[in-house]
């Protein structure tokens, strides 16, 4: 145990780089480090360094040859300024990763592999720069905690259950180009060095205090909003007077100390000047804080990324409200005052839920706060029992946290918005399921066609001979994929006079049971056109296949909009493998009419089909 806790910092290092080892794949073009915001953060250093374009004209070369060429993972950045353009994100990141760029920089140029900003070599670097940035936060972390007077062993568990127990872990290894995992160290540097300031005073701590919140400005303005944290930390109105006082009459710390702080300020003013030939430009666009219409409740409690719901572990952190109240009142109150200031303002931004994955990304940056929660959770009771059980459900909620992390790194719990239907479903699942939701006001209308396989339904079904009876779902028949005839039963039908919208789509439904865990298998869409081909579709079986079960699975289509009148479709399931049987049983095909208004024509899940040809 005393092991665990002099390295707690260094075992948990240990266990993101497994994790990082087993499920980060930086070679695949989906899955960079160098990704989403992250582009947007990162993009300054290359435009600088290597393209000296901050017009930002080399983003499609690198999308071209790094990402891939669907543009599934494209992320825009660049935003128009009377002609100009800009990069919306504030360059706090690209400061901090500097040295990391650096670094990449020299080793592309030994290692003789491209010097462009973007190859594995750089996207390494960032990764490195997450994961050094989470071993100085737990740091950082573990001392905070011990300064407020916990023990090494209660600091030590808190340090866990915030880098394993929460969302931190996704985006320090999954999402590693998010603000998050750097926000969350500064800020947590931020607290430390404002403790010693205020508790051992030395100069030198106010410059690195205000060097800390600087960087945490520059990369989430919103952020600012720690310095509500001083008093608390002050721990006295009176203390928090008297150090003021002294860092005033200390005039060449003072003076360093903003100089520093106005060296850092001057970089976004002038590269705003650079890109646009304004001094001050507000670069998000039409994305604003809207202080009239808090989403307070929803950024909680909602399904959709709810911070409480997928992170329970902070909840749980509130015990701690009444431990502080009984200990010291002035820090309650100002605590207090932080978190629920705190959330009002991020609730308030435009999309609440943040575009989101594994949870509300948000709040990570303030867990060293949810840490000292847990540390005065702990002091509720001085009864061993209290503690014993705190400790039992921190574990639990851990253990809890990397199943999560899990299933969000295998998309059971799908990167789109999620409602009550769509959590429950994945919340017990450990293999991601097929399967589509669609809101009910949006349907107009639908045709539905089954076949149970039990008998010949006639023309309309294709590959009638393949009824099989070995294997079923239900009654007595199937439908058998295999080396002899690799094409299921299907249907083939003039999709014309089964839609009355515009907006259209083609839901499936069917089982299916395979002997091998890979099969290339496939459900496929085909429009055609007098027998030619229009627009071919696919969809992949392997990653819903439960070998030797019969799977559920539900797909959707949508229909193109060019298609021509007269054209017709065939649906039917495609089995290549050579060695494995593909059995299809209780096949259901819906034919479904939408609004169409633009919130219905392009429902997340919903496959968009390839351009007719």
């Amino acid at each position: 145990m005393k092991t665990i806790c002099k390295y707690t910092p260094e075992l948990i290092l240990l266990i993101y780089i497994l994790f990082f080892l087993c499920f980060k794949h930086p070679r695949k073009d989906w899955d960079r480090i160098i990704n989403s915001d992250g582009k947007g953060y990162y993009a300054y250093l290359p435009a600088i360094f290597i393209y000296h374009d901050l017009q930002f004209r080399f983003v499609e070369q690198y999308e071209s040859k790094y990402y891939p060429s669907n543009r599934s993972v494209f992320k825009e950045f660049r935003n128009q300024e009377e002609g100009h353009t800009v990069n919306k994100y504030f360059p706090g990141l690209a400061i901090v990763w500097l040295p990391f760029f650096l670094f990449a920089h020299f080793m592309a140029w030994l290692r003789g592999s491209p010097m462009d900003g973007y190859s594995l070599t750089y996207q390494y670097s960032i990764a490195l720069s997450a994961l050094l940035f989470l071993y100085f936060g737990s740091r950082w972390l573990k001392k905070l905690l011990l300064s407020f007077g916990s023990g090494d062993k209660v600091a030590s568990l808190i340090v866990f259950a915030v880098t394993l127990g929460t969302n931190l872990i996704f985006f320090t290894i999954v999402e590693p180009s998010m603000t998050h995992v750097y926000s969350f160290a500064l800020i947590t540097g931020f607290l430390l060095a404002s403790y010693k300031l205020f508790h051992d005073y030395r100069g030198k701590w106010f410059a690195v205090s205000l060097f800390f919140l600087i960087l945490i400005v520059l990369i989430r303005p919103t952020n600012v909003l720690i310095i509500l944290l001083l008093p608390f930390l002050a721990g006295s109105r009176d203390n928090m007077l008297q150090t003021t006082r002294k860092v005033w009459q200390e005039k060449k710390t003072l003076f360093s100390g903003i100089l520093l702080a106005l060296i850092l300020l001057t970089i976004p003013v002038v590269l705003w000047h650079l890109q646009s030939g304004k001094w001050f430009v507000y670069t998000y666009g039409n994305e604003k804080l809207n202080f009239l219409h808090p989403q307070i409740f929803r950024i909680l409690f909602d399904y959709n990324r709810g911070w409480f719901v997928y992170t329970p572990l902070a909840f749980i952190s509130l015990l701690g409200f009444p431990g502080l109240l009984k200990q010291d009142r002035f820090r309650f109150l100002w605590l207090l005052i932080f978190l629920l200031g705190y959330i009002y303002v991020t609730s308030c931004w435009w999309v609440w839920y943040y575009a989101s994955k594994c949870g509300q990304r948000v709040f990570i940056d303030i867990y060293p706060v949810i840490a000292l929660l847990l540390l005065y959770t702990f002091r509720l009771s001085i009864a061993g029992t209290w503690k014993r059980l705190i400790s039992g459900f921190i574990i639990l909620l851990i253990m809890l946290n990397i199943i999560q992390f899990y299933q969000h790194t295998q998309w059971i719990f799908p990167p789109y918005n999620i409602n009550k239907s769509i959590f429950w479903d994945s919340f017990f699942s450990l293999t991601k399921q097929a399967k589509v939701y669609l809101p009910g006001e949006a349907i107009v209308a639908k045709k539905s066609f089954t076949n149970d396989m039990e008998e010949n339904k006639g023309p309309t079904w294709l590959n009638p001979n393949t009824r099989n009876g070995s294997e079923y779902h239900e009654g007595h028949w199937s439908s058998l994929a295999d080396q002899t005839f690799p094409y299921s039963a299907g249907l083939e039908v003039c999709p014309d006079s089964l839609f009355i919208t515009g907006n259209r789509l083609i839901r499936i439904e069917a089982y299916f049971l395979t002997s091998e865990r890979t099969t290339e298998s496939s459900l496929v869409v085909d429009y055609e056109m007098g027998g030619k081909s229009l627009s071919y579709n696919a969809l992949n079986l392997d990653k819903y296949n439960r070998k030797d079960r019969w799977t559920k699975m539900e797909a959707a289509f949508y229909v193109p909009r060019k298609m021509p009148q007269k054209g017709s479709v065939k649906i039917y399931f495609y089995n290549p493998s050579p060695v494995s049987k593909l059995f299809i049983d209780d096949l259901k095909i819906e034919f479904i009419s939408l609004k169409d208004e633009p919130d219905y024509r392009k429902i997340e899940g919903v496959l968009l089909p390839d351009e007719i040809r």
